[in-house]
């Protein structure tokens, strides 16, 4: 009973979330339609460079949760990641060879790598480490996300029946 009733909430908290995601994606695409054509085409290729870098990350040990695409002024691409393996300092050292002309992984694996480190030094009682989030934005950002160990629980547990 206290299952259904929080599928109930979370399928209403994801449509009103879905319906808001639509109008600010709407307001953002009316800013778009303020940039000229070649700031347009540069912030899409920008964007693609970003979504071609991420399967050489998972090599690195590092799966992409969700990629978000802000549409403002200025742009940003927000990544979230886990890491789900580690890998070691020579392989990490191989892909920046192989990989050395991809800015955008150059930047982004050493922002996971930083954060990676940090994370570790961490601990807590009551939270978990959730996920590492990377705004590339003017000014960048890292995030380190943690979760209260009990709604980490109920993630995994709506996880599982996925």
């Amino acid at each position: 009973m206290k299952e259904k009733n929080i599928i109930k909430k979370t399928s209403k908290t994801i449509s009103d979330g879905a319906d808001q995601i639509l109008e600010q994606l709407k307001v953002g695409f009316s800013k778009i339609g303020d940039f000229g054509t070649n700031t347009k085409n540069k912030f899409i290729d920008y964007v693609k460079e970003v979504f071609n870098v991420l399967p050489i990350l998972e090599k690195a040990g590092f799966k992409t949760n969700r990629l978000i695409v802000g549409v403002s002024i200025p742009p940003s691409v927000e990544i979230h990641f886990s890491r789900f393996k580690e890998v070691e300092k020579e392989e990490i050292d191989a892909l920046y060879e192989e990989y050395k002309e991809k800015k955008m992984f150059k930047l982004i694996l050493k922002s996971l790598l930083m954060s990676n480190d940090f994370q570790s030094k961490l601990s807590s009682d009551s939270l978990v480490f959730s996920e590492t989030c990377i705004e590339i934005s003017i000014p960048p950002k890292v995030s380190i996300k943690y979760l209260n160990r009990d709604i980490a629980n109920i993630n995994k547990i709506e996880a599982d029946f996925d």
